[in-house]
């Protein structure tokens, strides 16, 4: 399968085990063994191409997951939990959801609650 990074940056993905990974910022993407998957997506990398039904599952997932925390900071209506232009605060949306969340992740899921 293949991922892109989800900024302009190319991804640095590393294993436990020591292998490691750079997944491209270009448009076309980095065929990702299976062995990197869970770690690309847990570092928001987007998929470009393919996908099992589980590897879309856990991407689904996750987006699901980030917009209920963005809900849940919406429902506390305390200030800090946004910018000043009304952007989510990355550092809160990260501490709350419990893993990396990149600007343009953060963006898209809260466009996709504020479409709602």
């Amino acid at each position: 399968m293949k991922f892109r990074s989800p900024t302009e940056l190319d991804l640095h993905v590393a294993l436990t085990s020591g292998h490691t990974l750079v997944i491209a910022a270009d448009d076309e993407g980095t065929e990702v063994p299976t062995s990197f998957h869970r770690q690309a997506i847990a570092r928001g990398a987007v998929l470009v191409d393919g996908g099992t039904a589980e590897v879309r599952t856990q991407i689904y997932n996750r987006q699901l997951e980030l917009q209920e925390v963005l809900r849940q900071m919406i429902a506390e209506g305390d200030k800090a939990n946004f910018t000043a232009d009304g952007k989510p605060n990355l550092m809160k949306l990260k501490a709350k959801a419990g893993f990396e969340v990149t600007r343009a992740e953060a963006d898209a899921a809260f466009a996709s609650i504020s479409e709602a």
